[in-house]
């Protein structure tokens, strides 16, 4: 599979799903039957109902930021797929690493729209409650405590602290 395809698809399956229609729950039919009127009183309808509730539960709103995230993660995991095909079947190793660091950005994405940030990086000023020092590097030509270099990257949730970034620190040997 060529980039092309991989990309056709790609617009086939977003363009698609833009198109759909949301799917109405069970507790906005049962309001649109109270504001009709119309009850239903059969059996039959009292089934269709429990039927519903079944495979539609309503959602709560503490629920629904993570039903939304999952629903927004499905095309990265959609396209984490067709990168990996395309690496199988294509045998070009800089191809598929381009599919993934494309997959990896729309990921990304996706969670800084749901409010993920990256904890403030290389030369900021430590800060304990957003970084943890895993070592030190001598270096007179900057602050002292100053982040030299991110490790491993930290995120937070809008305010929250999901993961401290750990990072090098500077050490200024004339403080010493």
């Amino acid at each position: 599979m060529n980039k092309n395809v991989l990309h056709d698809t790609q617009d086939q399956f977003q363009t698609g799903y833009r198109n759909q229609r949301p799917e109405t729950s069970s507790s906005e039919i049962a309001t649109q039957r109270r504001d009709s009127g119309s009850h239903d009183h059969s059996p039959h309808a009292s089934q269709c109902d429990s039927n519903l509730q079944v495979l539609h539960p309503p959602i709560d709103d503490e629920n629904l930021s993570a039903f939304e995230l999952m629903k927004d993660l499905l095309p990265v995991m959609d396209n984490l797929e067709r990168a990996i095909l395309t690496g199988q079947h294509s045998g070009d190793f800089d191809g598929f690493m381009e599919a993934v660091e494309v997959v990896r950005n729309q990921f990304f994405d996706t969670l800084t729209n749901h409010g993920l940030q990256e904890v403030s990086g290389s030369w900021s000023p430590f800060n304990s409650t957003q970084h943890v020092a895993v070592g030190h590097e001598d270096d007179d030509g900057h602050p002292h405590g100053s982040v030299m270099d991110v490790v491993e990257q930290g995120y937070r949730l809008r305010e929250r602290v999901l993961r401290p970034s750990k990072v090098i620190v500077s050490r200024n040997r004339s403080i010493h």
